[in-house]
């Protein structure tokens, strides 16, 4: 018997490909740009939240509602915030994923892909 491979998987795998194994602003990701006048903005260009990957590995109820609200602007996401263990850092603490110092900055701050 035929195995059908889902359609939602071969775009993911695409996607991924596409970028050289860095998605950046993928289907489904997340852009976050940095404010204008916040100290230090200038400095980095804004970070990529790759939901399908966090999607593949977790279930919604994880992030949503808490940490996360399912809804445009409504989170004041800031890397103190995040250092302080709330959003990102509620997991991203160096223990179930990678911490947010300064080595990791790239991982998630990242340039267009033009």
């Amino acid at each position: 018997m035929k195995r059908k491979t889902p359609a939602a998987l071969l775009i993911l795998a695409g996607l991924t490909l596409a970028g050289g194994g860095a998605v950046y602003a993928a289907l489904g990701d997340l852009v976050f740009e940095r404010k204008a006048g916040v100290e230090g903005s200038a400095a980095f260009p804004p970070s990529i939240f790759p939901h399908w990957v966090h999607r593949a590995r977790f279930r919604c109820y994880v992030c949503h509602p808490a940490p996360f609200v399912m809804q445009q602007g409504a989170n004041a996401v800031t890397m103190a915030a995040i250092r302080q263990g709330q959003f990102c850092g509620a997991c991203h603490n160096g223990q179930t994923a990678f911490n947010v110092e300064f080595q990791n900055c790239a991982r998630c701050h990242k340039e267009p892909a033009e």
